[in-house]
């Protein structure tokens, strides 16, 4: 139970920890206004959600869960597309990118707390799961945050790079569940690397977090990638300058 509680909140947690850590590089300077315009419409949408869960599950044949993930997971990705191409609101929309994905992995986390199955677990193994995983996710988003900070001012297009494949990650997020919904179609495999890199193994878990990493991709994964990847890397070539005015 101990490990299943900090794999989940690891899981879920990591991606917006490392985008968080990555924004926060670009907005140090106002970092207060970031998180506050972060915090309010998550904590917004995580309510409302959560107390809609069921109801939006037995939506469009029982995939109106799948499908509002996926309308969030691509609003995260557009958002930040714009926030890197409209300096004058660059703040509130990578803000508002955040607060999608938080209200995606904080429903699955209440989920998961709330499950039926938790109800005859010791209540402190919950605790301490939550509180490992939560400590593990901020330990790695912190070093990131560092590692960033020396990148941006070494090298920007490296900057670039890391916040755009954040960006297409949640695009791939997005796609998964539209083929696992049926409202895309999939296409041939266009490659397995489980065997030498599995999903399941340390690095193959980062970089699902960081760039939506399968070992088993399909062609419309593979279009939807490219395409997010080189559209995020175009809206960004100013950002060197977007973020020396913010700073």
């Amino acid at each position: 139970m101990l490990i299943n509680t900090v794999l989940m909140f690891l899981r879920e947690l990591l991606p917006l920890f490392l985008l968080l850590a990555t924004l926060l590089v670009w907005h140090r300077s106002r970092w207060q206004r970031f998180i506050l315009l972060f915090s309010f419409p998550a904590v917004l949408m995580l309510a409302l959600f959560s107390s809609n869960m069921l109801w939006i599950s037995e939506q469009l044949d029982g995939f109106g869960l799948e499908l509002l993930y996926s309308l969030l997971y691509t609003g995260c990705f557009v958002l930040l597309c714009m926030a890197t191409a409209k300096r004058a609101v660059a703040m509130q929309l990578s803000a508002f990118a955040c607060a999608c994905l938080l209200s995606i992995n904080g429903s699955n986390l209440l989920l998961y707390i709330w499950l039926p199955t938790q109800g005859n677990t010791d209540p402190s193994a919950l605790l301490l799961g939550m509180a490992l995983g939560v400590g593990i996710g901020s330990s790695i988003a912190v070093l990131w945050y560092y590692l960033l900070t020396e990148l941006q001012q070494w090298r920007m297009l490296s900057y670039r790079l890391l916040l755009s494949l954040l960006g297409v990650r949640q695009l791939m997020m997005a796609s998964a569940l539209l083929i696992q919904s049926d409202w895309l179609p999939a296409g041939p495999q266009l490659w397995q690397t489980g065997q030498w890199l599995p999903e399941q193994s340390e690095l193959g878990f980062f970089l699902q977090a960081l760039m939506g990493y399968e070992a088993t991709p399909v062609l419309s994964q593979g279009l939807a990638y490219t395409a997010g990847l080189g559209l995020l890397l175009w809206c960004s070539r100013n950002l060197q300058n977007n973020i020396r005015s913010a700073q």
